[in-house]
């Protein structure tokens, strides 16, 4: 009976570990249809600074990354995703970090100086990571176009992939793999 459970204990964490793969993509595409506007999120900032609303950013493209400081996933991502905020710059794009289960601002804030991420950062509440829809893992990213309707949505590290979707929609209002029709 032990060796049973076990063997059911080792499927559910397989099948687990396998719901959300790497790099996993969803797309609504940006033509219009089927596409939801983005939470309305107004959060404190881990560096102390007040607070940031998400809606303030309308008319940017935004890329909003769902993470932890336990997540090593997400750590590894980091220095990733600071180099494309770098790339794309403040006019046209806003890279934001929601940081969610991982101590107070102070924790928050000492962890994210030492790992050099200068990108906004803010803390998410009970019901952030849902307020996108059903929330699989960490770490999540949501792209978002200019006038604030989700995009894409990614699971899992996805790396420089994302510099081509954020491409486009700066440059044509489109994902770069969409059709132009």
């Amino acid at each position: 009976m032990k060796s049973l459970f076990a063997a059911a204990n080792l499927l559910v964490l397989v099948s687990l570990a396998c719901a959300v793969p790497e790099g996993a993509q969803e797309s609504g595409g940006s033509g219009g249809n089927g596409l939801k506007p983005a939470p309305d999120l107004v959060l404190d900032r881990v560096d102390g600074n007040g607070q940031l609303a998400l809606s303030d950013h309308k008319g940017k493209v935004v890329l909003v990354d769902l993470w932890a400081t336990w997540c090593a996933p997400c750590i590894a991502e980091l220095p990733t995703l600071q180099k494309m905020a770098e790339r794309f710059g403040p006019d046209d794009f806003l890279m934001l970090g929601v940081v969610l289960e991982s101590g107070d601002a102070d924790e928050i804030r000492a962890f994210v100086e030492d790992k050099g991420i200068h990108y906004p950062q803010v803390i998410g509440v009970d019901g952030t990571k849902e307020s996108f829809g059903p929330f699989l893992g960490y770490p999540t990213k949501y792209l978002i176009d200019r006038e604030g309707r989700v995009v894409k949505r990614y699971f899992g590290a996805v790396g420089d992939g994302l510099g081509s979707d954020i491409e486009g929609l700066i440059e044509t209002g489109r994902l770069a793999k969409e059709p132009t029709s």
